[in-house]
C-alpha cells in the first residue's frame, strides 16, 4: 500500500515481492543524465533491477517480455539460442548494476524475502529526490538488526550516483561483513547484451569497463567507491573479483553503528562534457557524502521551483501532481542534446528509450514554459535526426524531410515491423514542426531559428508538398493513421489535416517577416515551393460539420457507435485480432480533442462543448495520453467533478497501476500532463507571439493554485483563486496579458478579479 505524507512523500509501509517491479518504476532516482530503478541494494534482477544512460542504446532481440525460471529467487532468463529466429531491434541499455551492497550478519545474508521483516518503510522524497528505506530484520535465530538506506543521483554532479547504508546490531554482536560494488550479470529484455566487459581496479576503487554491443559497441565505465566506518572510525577494505562481481570488501569489528557510503561514476561513449580521463580521475578523489547530498538537494531546488505547484486545500491533488513533477525533472537532458525523452523517461526499458511524438505535442511544452533550455535541447536532438529524415523522404520519392515515427540513436525508422499503422503516422512531421514553432513564439529565439529551426520547417514542409492530394478544389491528406491507432488507413484525419495547415502557415508568415535566406539557399528552397506552401495552407481541408462537429476522418460518423468483437479478444487488443475497432467509432485516446487541449487552437465554428461531450463517450482510454488531455477538456468545459477525476487519473497512473503496467517505468508522457492541466486548463493559458491570453476556470476544491512558468525570458508567478488571479513578473518589462476578453499591459504585479476589475 503507497500513501502519500507531508505533500512530499509516497511511502511505502510493507514489503510485497510481487509488487517489486511496480514500486522500482515509482521509485527511480534520476538526474536526467541516468536512471535508476528502485531496486534494492542487496539485490537486482531483470525486471526491477535497471540501470539507464539517456542514449545509452544498442541491438537487442526484440521479444514481447522474458520469462522466469523462478519467481521466488527474482531470476529472469533468456535461452539465447533460441533468440536467433527473432528480430533485431535498438534498444536502451541496461548497466551493471552498481547499486551493489550485500551484507552478511553471521551466517545470513540480508535478503527481504528471507528471514522475518519486523518494520519495513521506504519513502520517495520528491522535494529533495533522494531515496531511504528504514528496515529492521531478523534471522531465523531470532537476530535483529537494523538498516537506514539512502540514496541519490546528483544534480551537482550529473555523472556520479551516491549511497549510504546504516547497519545497527538490535540484540546480538554476530560479525558483519560488507560487500560494495558492482554486478556486472545484468540483462537488457532477458538477455546478455554488454560487450568485452572488463574488471579492474585503480586506488583500490572497482572499475567496470564494457561496450553497449555488437551494433554501435558504445564504450562505458562504471568506478565504485565506497568508504566503510564502525561506530565513526575508517575501516580498511579489500578489493576483489569474481565471475560476475567487482568490490570492496569490509570485515568489520565489532561495534554499535556501521556505515557504507558509495559513490558511482558513470561514463559512456556518448557523454560530451567529459572525457575519459576526467572520468577516470573520479577513482582518485575523495567524497563526503552529507557535502554531496546539500549541493545535489540545493541543485534540485533550483529546478523544482520552475516546476512546483501549490494547491490550497487539496493536498493529495499537491503531493501527487508533485510527484509527477518529479519524474518530469529526473528525465530532463540539461547536459545537451544527445537524446530525446522517451515514453518511459529513464525508469524502465519498455519503448526501448525511443523518441515518439509525446515528445513535441505532451513532454516538451511544459519545459517550453518552465525550463526554456530543456526543450532547447529536445529540438536540437530533432535537428541532428534531419539529415536521416531528408533520406527518408527521398527513399519515398519525395522532397524534404519526413521524420520517423519512432526515433532513436539516428533519425531512420525504428518502429516495430510487427507493427504496422506507425508507418502511416505522419502527423509526426507536423508534431516536430509544431515544437519548433510553439518554442519559438515562447522564447523569441531567432538565432535557433536562424541556426537549426527553420531549416527543419521548410524541409517538413517541402515533405508536404509532395505528400498531400488536390482534390475538389481542396488540399486532402489521404491514408494516414491519427494519433488514435484503433482507425488505421483514414482520410482526412482531423488532427493531422488542422495541424498541418496551422504549421504549414507558420513557416509562410516567418518566411514573410524573417530573413531565413541563408537557409534557402543551403537547402535550395524556391520561391515558388514557398508559394506551395502558403497555398497549402489557405486550402487544406478542415474536416467540419454544419453543426459544428469535427469528424475524427472521413466517414467516421457513419460508423457503429458500438464495438464488434470476436469472442473477448478486443478486452486485451488494440486495433488488432478480434478488435474490430475499425468498424466502430470507439477510439483509443483523444484525436480531436487534441486541438482544444494541447494545441489550443483557435477552431472557427467547430464547438468545444459538443466535440467534448461526444468525443469522452467514445474514448476508451487504453492509451495513457487520455488523461491530462481529458483533465484539460473538463477544466475548459466548467466540469469541476470531471476536472478531479481525469486529473487524478493523470497524476495516479502509476501509482494506482490502472493500466496495470506499471511494472514496465511510469508514463511519462501522461504525468507531464499533470502540470499541463493546471497551465491550460485551470488557467485557460495560451501563449504566442502576441502575448499571453488567460481564461480562467477555477474549480470551488481548490481554494488557491500557485506556480510559475516563463515566457519570452520573463518568469511569471500566478495565484488562482475562484474569484481572482494574480500574476508577479520577475522582470518590469511590460507584456501583453488578454484575460477573459480584456487586455491589460502587465509589468510587475496584475490582478484581476472575474468580475473584469483589475
Amino acid at each position: 500500500m503507497l500513501e502519500f505524507k507531508d505533500k512530499k512523500y509516497l511511502i511505502e509501509r510493507e514489503y510485497d515481492l510481487t509488487e517489486e517491479a511496480k514500486t522500482a518504476s515509482l521509485y527511480t532516482t534520476g538526474n536526467g543524465y541516468m536512471g535508476v530503478r528502485g531496486s534494492f541494494e542487496e539485490f537486482g534482477s531483470t525486471k526491477i533491477q535497471g540501470a539507464f544512460v539517456r542514449g545509452y542504446i544498442d541491438e537487442i532481440t526484440e521479444i514481447v517480455e522474458p520469462f522466469c525460471d523462478n519467481i521466488y529467487m527474482k531470476k529472469y532468463y533468456i535461452d539465447e539460442e533460441k533468440l536467433k529466429h527473432f528480430q533485431k531491434q535498438v534498444s536502451c541499455v541496461n548497466l551493471p548494476d552498481f547499486l551493489l551492497i550485500r551484507i552478511l550478519i553471521g551466517k545470513s545474508v540480508f535478503y527481504p524475502w528471507e528471514g522475518r521483516l519486523i518494520f519495513w518503510k521506504r519513502k520517495l522524497n520528491v522535494k529533495n529526490a533522494a531515496l531511504s528505506r528504514r528496515v529492521v530484520w531478523e534471522d531465523d535465530d531470532g537476530n535483529r538488526t537494523e538498516f537506514l538506506f539512502e540514496r541519490f543521483a546528483s544534480f551537482s554532479e550529473k555523472h556520479n550516483y551516491y549511497q549510504r547504508v546504516k547497519i545497527k546490531p538490535l540484540n546480538h554482536a554476530l560479525p558483519i561483513r560488507i560487500l560494495s560494488g558492482i554486478d556486472t550479470a545484468v540483462r537488457t529484455n532477458g538477455q546478455i547484451v554488454l560487450r568485452d566487459v572488463e574488471k579492474s581496479e585503480k586506488a583500490n576503487c572497482p572499475i567496470v569497463g564494457f561496450k553497449s554491443g555488437e551494433k554501435y559497441g558504445f564504450k562505458a565505465g562504471i568506478i565504485s567507491k565506497s568508504n566503510f566506518y564502525a561506530d565513526g572510525n575508517p575501516i580498511n577494505s579489500k578489493y576483489t573479483e569474481t565471475d560476475d562481481l567487482a568490490y570492496n570488501e569490509a570485515i568489520m569489528p565489532q561495534a554499535a553503528e556501521y556505515v557504507v557510503e558509495k559513490r558511482a561514476s558513470l561514463y559512456t561513449e556518448r557523454d560530451v562534457d567529459i572525457s575519459y580521463n576526467e572520468f577516470m580521475g573520479f577513482a582518485d578523489t575523495k567524497f563526503c557524502y552529507d557535502d554531496a547530498k546539500k549541493s545535489h538537494a540545493e541543485a534540485y531546488k533550483k529546478i523544482l521551483d520552475k516546476f512546483d505547484v501549490f494547491i490550497e486545500g487539496d493536498e493529495r491533488s499537491e503531493a501527487a501532481l508533485r510527484f509527477a513533477n518529479y519524474h518530469t525533472i529526473i528525465s530532463a537532458n540539461t547536459l545537451d542534446s544527445v537524446h530525446g525523452i522517451s515514453a518511459k523517461g529513464l525508469t524502465g526499458e519498455k519503448y526501448n528509450q525511443f523518441v515518439w511524438w509525446d515528445s513535441e505535442i505532451y513532454q516538451m511544452p511544459i519545459f517550453t514554459h518552465t525550463f526554456p533550455e530543456e526543450a532547447k535541447n529536445l529540438l536540437l536532438y530533432r535537428y541532428k535526426m534531419l539529415e536521416d529524415s531528408v533520406k527518408n523522404a527521398r527513399a519515398e520519392n519525395r522532397r524534404g524531410a519526413r521524420y520517423a515515427f519512432v526515433s532513436s540513436v539516428d533519425g531512420r525508422e525504428h518502429v516495430w515491423i510487427y507493427a504496422r499503422h506507425p508507418f502511416l503516422q505522419i502527423h509526426i512531421n507536423s508534431d516536430v514542426a509544431f515544437g519548433v514553432i510553439d518554442y519559438f513564439r515562447n522564447t523569441g529565439d531567432l538565432d535557433f531559428m536562424r541556426r537549426y529551426g527553420m531549416e527543419m520547417l521548410y524541409q517538413i514542409g517541402r515533405y508536404w508538398i509532395d505528400r498531400v492530394t488536390f482534390k475538389n478544389g481542396r488540399y486532402e491528406i489521404l491514408n494516414v493513421t491519427g494519433t488514435d491507432e484503433h482507425h488505421p488507413y483514414v482520410n482526412n484525419d482531423a488532427y493531422t489535416n488542422y495541424l498541418t495547415a496551422f504549421i504549414l502557415g507558420k513557416i509562410a508568415e516567418y518566411d514573410r517577416e524573417y530573413d531565413f535566406s541563408e537557409i534557402k539557399d543551403k537547402i535550395g528552397l524556391t520561391d515558388e515551393e514557398i508559394a506551395e506552401i502558403d497555398d497549402i495552407s489557405k486550402n487544406m481541408y478542415l474536416p467540419l460539420e454544419e453543426n459544428g462537429m469535427i469528424p475524427q476522418f472521413d466517414g467516421y460518423f457513419g460508423l457503429s457507435r458500438t464495438l464488434e468483437t470476436k469472442g473477448n479478444s478486443a478486452k486485451n487488443f488494440q486495433m488488432k485480432q478480434g478488435g474490430l475497432y475499425h468498424k466502430s467509432q470507439v477510439i483509443k485516446q483523444p484525436d480531436v480533442m487534441l486541438l482544444f487541449s494541447y494545441l489550443g487552437f483557435d477552431m472557427c465554428g467547430a464547438k468545444f462543448s459538443e466535440n467534448w461531450d461526444y468525443y469522452e463517450q467514445m474514448c476508451e482510454s487504453s492509451s495513457s495520453l487520455t488523461f491530462p488531455v481529458h483533465a484539460i477538456c473538463s477544466a475548459l468545459a466548467d466540469r469541476p467533478l470531471s476536472y478531479l477525476k481525469y486529473f487524478s487519473e493523470t497524476t495516479e497512473i502509476d501509482i494506482k497501476d490502472i493500466h496495470s503496467c506499471a511494472y514496465q517505468g511510469v508514463h511519462s508522457g501522461c504525468l507531464v500532463g499533470a502540470w499541463m492541466s493546471v497551465f491550460l486548463g485551470l488557467c485557460g493559458a495560451k501563449t504566442d507571439e502576441k502575448g499571453i491570453t488567460l481564461n480562467p476556470h477555477p474549480i470551488p476544491f481548490w481554494e488557491k493554485v500557485e506556480f510559475n512558468f516563463e515566457y519570452c525570458g520573463k518568469r511569471i508567478y500566478v495565484t488562482l483563486s475562484y474569484d481572482r488571479i494574480s500574476l508577479k513578473s520577475s522582470q518590469a518589462e511590460k507584456v501583453k496579458i488578454f484575460c477573459n476578453g480584456k487586455e491589460y499591459d502587465f509589468g510587475k504585479k496584475l490582478t484581476i478579479d472575474f468580475a473584469g476589475r483589475a
